[in-house]
């Protein structure tokens, strides 16, 4: 989309203004549900992990763990690209990681 079509775009105008009143509000509950929706997304992962512990000597095994690679790859991607998206901070335990 070019900068001409952004700002003469009324929709996109209004998440353009992060400095409107509510922005702040706004990006504080888009973070929280980000927040939220990515603990659920690895709670999930683990109870997969669980749920297919049965088959880590079996020859299914690796395709259990390519799925799961998959998917965690996926929740972090699409993760970073919201915060990215809304100019979220990343969470705290994010920025020790990136540290280490």
């Amino acid at each position: 989309m070019t900068e001409h079509t952004w700002t003469n775009n009324p929709f996109m105008k209004m998440f353009g203004e992060t400095n409107a009143p509510w922005g702040s509000a706004l990006k504080q509950a888009a973070a929280q549900y980000l927040d939220t929706s990515e603990k659920w997304a690895q709670k999930a992962l683990e109870l997969n992990e669980q749920a297919t512990a049965w088959a880590k000597e079996t020859p299914l095994a690796p395709l259990f763990e390519t799925q799961r690679s998959l998917a965690r790859q996926m929740v972090e991607t699409s993760a970073a690209l919201t915060r990215r998206l809304w100019q979220l901070e990343p969470r705290a335990e994010e920025k020790v990681e990136k540290k280490k």
